[in-house]
């Protein structure tokens, strides 16, 4: 049952394998009006985004949708695949999204999509298999990525990618997005939560902060091959380690991320109370 409470409302999960969401709606919603998205992490905490980023939608007019994978539907939601009942989180966000926006009158073709820490691995994942869905796409502290090698299995490469795409996929359209990574300045210590097998921390980097580096310069790398001019990089955050909150709060995230999608910066977004909503 869809609920509403002030100028949030929960949006259940239809079936088994689609996600439950938080919709968040500017006062008037028109065909013009766009739409972002943003992807939790493996704790799951899906309010925290919604509390640093909706009182920012609010004010740039903009519609929020936080959606909530749950561990048993969409176990590996960050890898877009579940490792035994193949289920695809990918597909699901794309069943969500057009199911929400039919019933509220979005009319976004393509999102400004951000994730943070699994949230970004599942969200340059999904920009990289549907490209054109998205508008502009925001990755924050990743633990780890997918490089674009096809010489490298899925999901570290993107060899046997094209199971999941339908088809051959063409990564041009993903190096043509424009894309920024944010890391904490202090998230430079594995965690319980970390990757840290021996050949990914070689490839790769030994923390998030060597890894979000490593993986714009790839990007940068496999774009210039293509004869194209990246529009990606790398910011750090001052003040913040791995935290979500604290990375809004001290690091100034949100603000960064509504500034990077829509152009200019929302005042108050760190200091943005709970009752703000």
């Amino acid at each position: 049952m869809t609920v509403t409470v002030g100028e949030i409302t929960f949006i259940p999960g239809l079936g088994a394998g689609q996600p439950s969401c938080l919709l968040a709606l500017p006062p008037i919603v028109t065909q013009q009006t766009p739409l972002m998205i943003s992807v939790h992490g493996v704790a799951r905490q899906p309010i925290e985004h919604l509390l640093a980023f909706a009182p920012l939608a609010k004010q740039a007019g903009v519609a929020l949708l936080v959606p909530y994978f749950s561990e048993t539907q969409h176990k590996r939601y960050q890898q877009l695949l579940h490792p035994r009942r193949g289920e695809r989180a990918d597909l699901a966000l794309l069943d969500l999204v057009a199911r929400v926006s039919h019933q509220h009158g979005l009319r976004a073709t393509r999102w400004h999509l951000f994730g943070y820490s699994g949230g970004g691995q599942f969200v340059h994942r999904f920009a990289m298999l549907h490209p054109q869905r998205v508008a502009r796409l925001g990755v924050g502290a990743a633990g780890w990525y997918t490089l674009p090698d096809p010489t490298l299995a899925y999901p570290q490469g993107l060899q046997g990618a094209e199971l999941l795409s339908g088809s051959a996929l063409e990564l041009d359209p993903f190096l043509r997005l424009p894309i920024r990574v944010w890391v904490g300045e202090r998230d430079n210590e594995p965690d319980d939560h970390l990757r840290e097998e021996p050949e990914l921390a070689q490839r790769q980097g030994a923390h998030r902060l060597a890894r979000a580096h490593n993986w714009v310069q790839a990007v940068a790398a496999a774009a210039q091959q293509s004869g194209i001019t990246a529009d990606i990089a790398c910011e750090l955050l001052p003040h913040a380690g791995h935290s979500f909150v604290r990375c809004a709060e001290r690091g100034g995230l949100a603000q960064k991320v509504v500034s990077f999608f829509f152009g200019s910066a929302v005042p108050g977004a760190a200091a943005a109370k709970r009752s703000a909503l």
